[in-house]
């Protein structure tokens, strides 16, 4: 992650735990947080840069990582961002659905909330409810790149948004859809 500049809005128990590992994988990192005095002190713990709540999403980086609000990616701040790659812990990322075509268009990758939180859900299901080992958990979580880098060509082949890809494989996975 050398040299990565990551803008990461949001750093609660997940965006916090977000930018401690890229951190440690050496990403250069801005923060930014309602809580200006939360995001002073993990600036100083993990060697991150401080932005206004209000700027994050409009700065240069390499990938906007957003971690706390949902809707958050709209008509105007889509048309605002300046980055290449949208990935970040927040539900429900994009305020409508026209979102999607809207980063798609502007050639912004997305990374669907719901994929890359998957771990959480694939945790609850599986270990906590004693349907399976530790190691099969850990098994499943490790194919969330996978899937992430099927959508993403999928995306590129139907010349469709990820966050389109990625509905369509969850319905052709849990049954309910067929490939286009």
């Amino acid at each position: 992650m050398d040299g990565i500049h990551i803008a990461v809005q949001g750093i609660g128990s997940v965006g916090g735990g977000v930018a401690r590992l890229l951190a440690a994988d050496g990403a250069k990192l801005t923060i930014a947080d309602i809580d200006a005095d939360k995001a002073k002190s993990l600036a100083a713990e993990i060697g991150a840069d401080i932005a206004e709540l209000n700027a994050i999403m409009t700065m240069k980086a390499d990938i906007f990582s957003p971690n706390a609000l949902g809707a958050i990616l709209n008509r105007d701040s889509i048309a605002a961002l300046n980055v290449a790659i949208v990935a970040g812990g927040a539900n429900n990322q994009m305020a409508t659905a026209g979102d999607a075509q809207r980063l798609f268009d502007r050639d912004i990758i997305y990374a669907p909330d719901y994929v890359i939180n998957a771990g959480g859900i694939i945790n609850v299901g599986l270990e906590y409810l004693g349907q399976a080992s530790v190691n099969d958990v850990h098994g499943r979580i490790a194919i969330i790149p996978e899937r992430l880098t099927a959508i993403w060509d999928e995306s590129k082949e139907d010349k469709l948004p990820a966050a389109m890809i990625a509905d369509r494989m969850a319905q052709r996975l849990i049954g309910r859809g067929q490939r286009a």
